[in-house]
């Protein structure tokens, strides 16, 4: 039994992390190798991460900063880093600029920013510089013959679109430097100025810029120094409006582009959510099956890669590791980790194991269960052991009891149907509302009669998100458990023949 004083305390340090990658401060300390993160770190055999949202990409891609390995490992890897890991939305402030632009436009538009990033490091990273040593002007002389004159260190994201943006408007810049002066005319910011010459102009709006030179011969020299670049860009989903015209575009031009630009010692890394892969796609894409080639199969989590997840982080907390004397030594062993879960916690929910039991209560209709999921529920059943221990203060045997995991799961439920549901997929928001306050399974002709003539491809959208998945034995769809509470939904079958 735990005392209660002890209970207490360590309540309040349970803390499994948080659920967004960005503001997770156990991502690095208990890091999950996942065959997504072996396929990418050790073997370099995917360009595209895929999966849903919650999946564990931007977590592998924000790993990325913090492997101390590469220092060691692979001192000729050098990993840029494109959209903003902070998932800001600078792309947005261009969309009356972005509006109306081709897929071609926004190939040209992506080949000239990776372009843009490459000088980048060539300007800023010493280590890079000290590498390529007297290939440093040949690379600028690259940039150069291509038309685009860059000059000045430091730039932005937004710098760069800017930039790009002029460009695209036919404006000539003067290639060189501006400095802001403040009041007491001491410099304040120095920015740089970039020129597109007019034979690239000319093209910029019918035809992919032809980047193939400028990938042959700066590849020549990373293979010269035995250097690898990777460019990796994640948050696409919030780079452009959702299920947009500018959002179909720009992905689809930005797919064609890093295909285009990707060799062996240069890659372009994109983390990029399934669904939003699908949509891209939705219209046709040539070359699709050549683009995707290096693509992950959708991140999934297994009960025991989250079971391990669980037991990982528990073993970051040094209050919790103290007392449930854990071994760090030893996580690796499947036992030991179920040894480790069900020491802290109940063995079983009504007469379910309690990990079956979560997994199971969490999974979509396409059984995925994310460790955003997991880390969410997690906290919530805290936040309820806790609020119950303020009323009631008393010893128990577990941290937190069975109770409170049903009442977190309800919370989750709620939680996801504003996350996820209406904000992810507004498209689908009437069709969740006529399903809201309804029952958890439906066969054909029922949902014929409520969605009508649309009533086939609703089924299939709603089954590619996971809200519904076909059970084969009755014939019938169901709504999985995560949904339910959210949406009210009660435990019953509606029944109409066709």
């Amino acid at each position: 039994m735990i005392r209660k004083e002890l209970l207490e305390y360590l309540l309040n340090w349970f803390d499994l992390g948080a659920s967004t990658a960005e503001n997770d401060p156990l991502l690095e300390v208990a890091k999950i190798e996942t065959q997504e993160y072996y396929d990418l770190y050790h073997k370099d055999r995917i360009d595209i991460v895929k999966g849903i949202k919650g999946s564990g990409k931007t977590a592998l891609y924000r790993l990325f900063y913090f492997l101390k390995e590469y220092s060691i490992e692979n001192k000729n890897l050098f990993c840029i880093f494109g959209i903003e890991a902070s998932g800001d939305p600078v792309f947005r402030l261009f969309y009356k600029e972005f509006k109306g632009y081709t897929t071609i436009e926004f190939e040209n538009f992506w080949n000239i920013y990776f372009i843009l990033l490459i000088n980048s490091l060539i300007e800023n990273d010493e280590a890079f510089g000290e590498l390529i040593g007297k290939d440093k002007p040949a690379i600028n002389n690259i940039i150069n013959d291509l038309g685009i004159k860059i000059s000045g260190k430091g730039y932005t994201l937004k710098d760069s679109i800017s930039a790009i943006q002029k460009i695209f408007q036919f404006v000539h810049i003067k290639a060189g430097i501006k400095t802001e002066i403040d009041h007491n005319f001491n410099p304040t910011a120095i920015q740089p100025i970039f020129e597109l010459e007019p034979k690239i102009l000319d093209d910029i709006k019918v035809k992919p810029i032809y980047i193939s030179e400028f990938r042959d011969r700066i590849k020549s020299i990373l293979e010269k120094h035995g250097i690898r670049i990777w460019i990796m860009l994640d948050r696409l989903d919030e780079v452009f409006p959702h299920r947009s015209e500018i959002e179909m575009n720009g992905l689809k031009g930005l797919l064609k582009s890093a295909y285009n630009f990707s060799c062996e010692n240069l890659r372009i890394k994109i983390f990029l959510r399934d669904d939003v892969l699908d949509f891209v796609s939705s219209d046709g894409f040539t070359a699709l099956t050549h683009i995707t080639d290096r693509c992950s199969s959708t991140m999934t989590w297994s009960k025991d890669d989250l079971l391990l997840l669980i037991v990982k982080r528990l073993s970051a907390i040094q209050e919790l590791k103290g007392y449930y004397s854990i071994d760090n030594t030893q996580i690796n062993n499947v036992e030991y980790r179920k040894e480790i879960f069900y020491k802290i916690f109940p063995e079983k929910i009504g007469k379910t194991e309690t990990m079956e039991w979560i997994f199971t209560n969490c999974a979509d209709g396409n059984n995925v269960v994310t460790p955003r999921d997991i880390l969410d529920f997690f906290k919530y059943a805290k936040n309820e052991q806790l609020k119950a221990f303020k009323v009631n203060p008393r010893e128990q045997e577990k941290l937190i009891e069975q109770d409170y995991f049903k009442i977190a799961l309800d919370v989750l439920s709620k939680h996801k149907k504003i996350t996820y549901l209406f904000a992810e997929f507004p498209h689908l928001k009437e069709i969740f509302t006529k399903l809201e306050g309804g029952y958890s399974e439906y066969d054909v002709g029922t949902l014929k009669e409520i969605f009508q003539d649309s009533y086939s491809k609703i089924i299939d959208d709603l089954k590619s998100i996971g809200f519904i998945k076909y059970v084969p034995k009755t014939g019938t769809y169901r709504i999985p458990v995560i949904w339910r509470k959210g949406l009210n939904i009660r435990r019953k079958k509606a029944i109409k023949e066709i």
